[in-house]
């Protein structure tokens, strides 16, 4: 079976070649001089519908931006695609320092971008970006959703369900009451995640760049606050990253000291083929992150389709169901899971080309 795992192109090489390493149809670039704004946008694939991904602030090189934007794309198509979303794979990059304030000159020129490609980019606010952000930019182009608030929550409960069936699967629980699990990243799928969990009887240990936010913790009855890099020598049952990707790498994956990893965050293996392979070695579950993170995208294509924000929750309740059919398959075929769902989601999408 082929495992349609992300390949990673060497971007500096040639971008040609790097949009054809995994088929991506399109990558464009925008500038805009008298605001300094800068956007890196893939497009990988539309078969199923226009193109929908997230717009994110990063300080990133401008490489750094498209190897991203080519990535998270990617990953996108497979999401919409496994979820039964009729919508296509796509991500921006504006390259910027979020951490500054942000002009309504960059905003409204980001918002002409978007509008410039008339509805075949169809995007909602990312990291680094606020609901404040988004509204502002709303007043350029009808093709930024965000009216419905941020998606991170709808993403938590999506993840509890997939958590839950994982530990289910593995465990042979029915209930997460004292189940150890190590939360990576607390904001808007990383807190909700949190506090779901608390609600549900488990035990939680949690970490967060910004301590703030991991503060709001401390004191409270199952919960202990750890440090951020420490967060992978936790003993636990689950390992929930909810902040950024690839945080399963070489340097990491040998410190995990956990049965099951379950989280909200995108990309969460380096190099897909590698290290889902190492942890299926290992003995040690792992929902792939498009599919257990799926509530996000359904959250933010209600609004496109003129739908209530309660059919996404509902749609939550197919994550378990793909997970037990992904983990059954990939324990009677002897790989890994995240090669049983890509071949999934990429068999769907075949399905509509015929």
């Amino acid at each position: 079976m082929k495992n349609h795992c992300y390949i990673e192109p060497k971007i500096s090489s040639n971008i040609f070649e790097a949009l054809s390493v995994n088929n991506h149809e399109k990558l464009i670039f925008g500038f805009d001089k008298k605001s300094g704004m800068k956007i890196v946008l893939a497009i990988h694939d539309t078969t199923l519908g226009p193109s929908t991904g997230g717009t994110r602030l990063a300080m990133v090189s401008e490489d750094k931006a498209i190897e991203e934007a080519l990535r998270l794309s990617y990953a996108m198509s497979f999401k919409t695609a496994i979820i039964d979303e009729p919508f296509g794979g796509s991500k921006a990059v504006v390259i910027g320092d979020p951490s500054k304030p942000k002009t309504k000159e960059f905003l409204y020129a980001l918002g002409d971008f978007i509008e410039s490609l008339g509805g075949i980019f169809l995007t909602g606010v990312d990291m680094g970006f606020s609901l404040e952000d988004a509204k502002i930019i709303a007043e350029r182009t009808k093709y930024i959703f965000n009216s419905k608030g941020i998606s991170g929550v709808t993403t938590g409960h999506g993840v509890l369900k997939g958590l839950k069936e994982s530990v289910k699967y593995k465990l042979g629980k029915d209930s997460l009451q004292g189940v150890k699990v190590a939360v990576q990243g607390l904001g808007h799928v990383g807190g909700t995640l949190a506090d779901l969990l608390l609600d549900e009887g488990a035990v939680i240990f949690v970490s967060d760049i910004d301590n703030q936010k991991a503060k709001k913790y401390s004191g409270i009855k199952n919960a202990t606050v750890v440090e951020n890099e420490s967060i992978y020598d936790v003993d636990c049952d689950v390992f929930a990253p909810c902040a950024v990707g690839e945080i399963i790498n070489d340097q990491t994956i040998d410190r995990l000291k956990c049965s099951i990893v379950a989280g909200g965050a995108n990309n969460q293996l380096q190099n897909e083929v590698k290290h889902a392979e190492i942890l299926y070695r290992k003995g040690i579950l792992h929902a792939p992150d498009f599919v257990i993170n799926a509530a996000g995208v359904c959250h933010g294509m209600c609004e496109v389709k003129g739908v209530d924000i309660s059919e996404a929750m509902k749609k939550t309740d197919l994550i378990s169901a793909i997970l037990k059919d992904i983990f059954e398959k990939s324990e009677k075929e002897k790989i890994p899971p995240l090669f049983i769902a890509y071949q999934m989601a990429y068999e769907k999408i075949q399905a509509k080309k015929k």
